[in-house]
């Protein structure tokens, strides 16, 4: 296997395989374990910009929204 791109995250994913440019999201959660040991909770949208052979291996995000992701007692349902 080549490796085209590399998205730098401890992350789970969702791939868009379309006819269009192929984008991948990410998910991370805070509290999870990471290389950075981070503390935010973030969904992010990456291009893989495989017909650009400037692009680098390692990619940066499209876009990146922060979100809270505490445990917010009460909130949840109850059966």
């Amino acid at each position: 296997m080549v490796r085209l791109r590399e998205i730098p995250r401890t992350a789970a994913f969702a791939w868009s395989p379309g006819v269009s440019r192929p984008l991948v999201v990410t998910g991370t959660r805070a509290g999870a374990v990471d290389a950075d040991f981070s503390d935010e909770t973030k969904l992010e949208l990456w291009d893989l910009d495989l017909d650009n052979p400037d692009q680098g291996l390692e990619l940066r995000p499209l876009a990146s929204v922060t979100t809270d992701s505490r445990y917010m007692p009460g909130i949840a349902s109850s059966s």
